[in-house]
């Protein structure tokens, strides 16, 4: 089977490996269709070393299973957390959930969602009506504030790109702003001298998604006295300078929404199919461009120019050859 491999910055191959198997009894083997292409592995495409893989957001076929499987059969459409660097793959049944027929591949690749289903469920949103903060409204950022809307928040999005703030519409913000443009009261900076007047600025809760410098400073200025700073990218990259002397004099909770609890993930998985099957959660058609597998250096090039023209990328692996294209 093929395996993506890395030879170095920005330059990957395909190699020959063997095929996993079956070798305890909860084992789930997949054929892997499409996988993601994620903004958090960007960074270290551009510089990774020789032998480096790539790829964590799979959909595929189940091809066989082991003895005491029960939650799938073969020939079943799956996602989940399992490897995607490669056309096929192994992993515990928990792991895998199947994935209806009223979903398409690309709305179903489930481990980004379960990122997002994470993520907000650690937002603190106390009454329904509260406004909520989304700085950066890219794919993941519009995911959220989708999700921000299940839960009663009215959503204030940010983004120094019209077309993104565009989307944010599409996906239920209530007001958007490129960040000249942000009222003044929706910023909480009022100096040195922090008293009570300042609980009337700014955000109670802020999202951060951006994954800049800039975006990062830009929510704990709009982050009020006391207010939940909750961080939702950094994975990889270089540091960000933060100011900790705002965070500090605002006694603000920065909490990191990055999932590492893996029960969590794998209940946010079966919680996400069932949300946007009923209708819940409006995130199912979001515009996608399918890339052949031979093209994945290309998909993640393209990812910084990608604002505007759609969403987000998979790599189709059954496919070597193909002029790329873009799905709603």
């Amino acid at each position: 089977m093929k395996k993506l491999v890395m030879e170095g910055p920005k330059k990957c191959k395909f190699i020959d490996v063997d095929m996993p198997v079956i070798e305890n009894d909860t084992d789930v083997l997949i054929k892997n269709r499409y996988c993601g292409v994620c903004m958090s592995e960007h960074y270290d495409w551009t510089t990774a070393k020789e032998g480096k893989s790539f790829g964590h957001e799979p959909i595929g076929t189940v091809v066989a299973v082991g003895k005491a499987v029960t939650k799938v059969k073969a020939g079943d459409r799956v996602s989940g957390l399992f490897s995607g660097h490669a056309e096929y793959d192994v992993t515990d049944e928990k792991n895998v959930f199947l994935i209806p027929d009223e979903l398409s591949d690309t709305a179903a690749i489930l481990e980004p969602l379960s990122c997002l289903v994470s993520a907000v469920s650690k937002v603190r949103i106390q009454v329904v009506g509260d406004r909520v903060a989304v700085v950066g409204c890219g794919y993941m950022g519009c995911g959220a504030i989708a999700l921000l809307k299940t839960r009663g928040a009215y959503v204030v999005a940010v983004d120094i790109r019209k077309e993104c703030l565009e989307d944010a519409k599409r996906y239920g913000a209530d007001e958007v702003y490129t960040p000249d443009e942000l009222p003044a009261h929706y910023m909480d900076e009022p100096g040195k001298d922090i008293g009570f007047q300042s609980q009337g600025l700014g955000f109670k809760t802020v999202m951060e998604w951006g994954e800049t410098a800039e975006s990062l400073d830009l929510a704990i200025r709009m982050t009020r006295m006391c207010g939940q700073l909750a961080l939702g990218a950094y994975h990889t990259g270089g540091k960000r300078l933060v100011d900790i002397q705002q965070l500090n004099v605002k006694a603000i909770d920065c909490l990191s929404t990055h999932p590492r609890e893996v029960e969590i993930n794998r209940t946010a998985c079966a919680n996400a199919v069932q949300m946007l099957c009923n209708g819940s959660w409006d995130f199912k058609n979001v515009p996608t461009k399918v890339y052949p597998w031979s093209e994945f250096d290309r998909a993640q090039e393209e990812l910084t120019t990608k604002y505007g023209k759609y969403m987000k990328a998979v790599v189709d692996y059954e496919k070597e050859n193909f002029e790329p294209y873009i799905i709603d």
